[in-house]
């Protein structure tokens, strides 16, 4: 398209040489042909002044030989006849030339009054040479009317009709000249036009057709220059510059493709540094926590064993330093021994049941079982320690619920609601202890009216080691009860809830998975 635009340009600059050529030629020609006329025709009407001349010459000539008779230069007279016989027969000539090349149009009449014209000049010489051969009463009558009539009227008509005629040609021929060079001159200014405006639009064309594309490719390399790989050089130029278009923008698009990837690339170095940061950080966190938490539960740990140990070694002690105390002493001995045995189991299970979560290797054995019946059990383990802390426990079984769950861990998760609810609870409170099944799951409630849970507390209640201090003097325990039912219920893939208001209560609710899930 670009060379076939050059080509265009070029044929366009030819033709209009060719034409300032071809008006150049014709207005030379017209011209020419136009001052051929013109010079004819003044040709013509100067033959014509010069008949005119030479015919009164002659005829005063004559009439000067009628009145002078010998004494008249004859020879004169005979040069005049042969120069107004030459002044005639080149009028002629001239007349059908004129003719020919200006057409009847601006000749008509002009032969036939020659003839007239000729005719009447014989007339005149053939009257004034017959005077001489009449009697002399007639010669002054004949010449008074051939001088009169005939040379002042006739011929004078005649030969003043030929010039006028013959000036109006010369006239008219001015006129066409004058008309035709004013056409010559609009022609060329026209033309001049033309070509100034054909070769500005061609110009303009061409320019643009090359500026265009090229400012396109500028401003893509200066967008590419400062970064913007998304900038396409736009189509629609000539086929040249559009295959250079797609070649730069192809170029452009594995340019852009390479600086994401390496933006790509950066981005997602960068984020798995933040993440790994922010791991490391959580980690970190979590480290200081868990060596806080450690301390605690250390402290805590020696304070919770050293208890019952020192129990334990006191009441051995009195037992053994006084041998004469009676069998009922001994049996208080043991007894408090004892339970303070079985404090210390519980709490050691607790430990291990979180080692053996924390490393995975937790156990659990699910089958289907009387959800009902395994919370009946624990309620009646259960009845001593209510008695003790006269406080109501109450349970609701409407019908067998079957559940798909491990047994020793969901009694192990009953014993640790019912025993916190007691705990927490002071005399004369209820406990009560619902099972049912609602909504193709197995719900268990646990209830109390005790001393609540501070609301700053609850979000932290199932973390392990945490005591909630701040909801009640009476806090007891390291803080693993509810970590390990929570754990307990993960394990399970079920759910568990817990509601408080302190001063009123706590309400707790669990969801496990009922029978045929096995």
């Amino acid at each position: 398209m670009y060379k076939r635009k050059i080509v265009a340009f070029s044929f366009l600059s030819i033709v209009l040489v060719v034409l300032a050529v071809i008006t150049i030629v014709w207005s030379s020609f017209v011209t020419a042909k136009q001052i051929q006329q013109i010079n004819m025709a003044n040709s013509l009407l100067s033959e014509h002044l010069k008949l005119s001349s030479t015919s009164y010459r002659l005829f005063k000539q004559l009439t000067d030989e009628i009145l002078f008779g010998d004494q008249a230069n004859q020879a004169k007279v005979r040069n005049k006849r042969a120069l107004v016989s030459e002044s005639l027969g080149k009028i002629k000539v001239l007349e059908r030339q004129q003719r020919e090349t200006a057409g009847e149009e601006y000749t008509q009449g002009t032969i036939e009054d020659t003839d007239d014209l000729e005719k009447i000049i014989d007339s005149i010489i053939y009257s004034l040479e017959g005077i001489s051969k009449l009697p002399l009463s007639e010669i002054e009558n004949e010449m008074k009317f051939i001088l009169e009539e005939k040379i002042d009227v006739e011929f004078r008509d005649s030969i003043n009709s030929a010039v006028v005629r013959q000036t109006n040609v010369v006239k008219a021929f001015n006129a066409r000249i004058d008309a035709m060079n004013v056409t010559i001159f609009w022609v060329s200014i026209g033309l001049g036009f033309l070509a100034v405006v054909l070769m500005g639009v061609g110009v303009w064309v061409l320019v643009n057709s090359v500026t265009r594309p090229l400012s396109a490719i500028s401003d893509a390399a200066d967008a590419i220059g400062k970064g913007d790989f998304s900038y396409r050089v736009p189509r629609g130029f000539d086929k040249e510059f559009d295959q250079i278009a797609v070649l730069f923008n192809v170029m452009t698009e594995k340019l852009q493709i390479q600086h994401l990837s390496e933006d790509q690339a950066r981005l997602e170095l960068e984020y798995k540094v933040s993440q790994r940061t922010t791991e490391l950080m959580a980690v970190n966190a979590e480290l200081a926590k868990s060596d806080s938490v450690r301390r605690s539960f250390l402290a805590d740990i020696s304070h919770e064993l050293r208890t019952p140990l020192t129990i334990i070694r006191g009441e051995a002690q009195v037992a053994l330093r006084h041998a004469d105390r009676d069998l009922r002493d001994y049996q208080d001995a043991l007894t408090c021994i004892h339970e303070q045995a079985i404090s210390l189991s519980h709490l050691v299970d607790d430990l291990l049941f979180v080692a053996r979560t924390d490393s995975g290797t937790m156990r659990i054995d699910k089958r289907n079982v009387d959800l009902t019946a395994l919370a009946d059990e624990v309620i009646r383990d259960m009845r001593s320690l209510a008695d003790k802390n006269d406080v109501s426990l109450e349970a609701s079984y409407p019908v067998p619920v079957f559940a798909v769950i491990d047994p020793d861990r969901i009694k192990q998760l009953f014993i640790i609601l019912v025993e916190n609810a007691l705990s927490y609870s002071g005399g004369g409170s209820s406990v009560k202890v619902s099972v049912l099944k609602q909504q193709g799951k197995a719900v268990v409630r646990v209830t109390d009216d005790g001393v609540g849970i501070d609301p700053r507390d609850i979000p932290f209640v199932f973390e392990r080691f945490y005591r909630g201090g701040r909801s009640s003097s009476r806090s007891k325990g390291v803080g693993l009860g509810l970590a390990v039912a929570k754990s307990i219920i993960d394990a399970h893939e079920g759910k568990i809830n817990l509601e408080s208001d302190l001063g009123k209560g706590t309400f707790i609710e669990i969801e496990l998975p009922c029978e045929g899930n096995v």
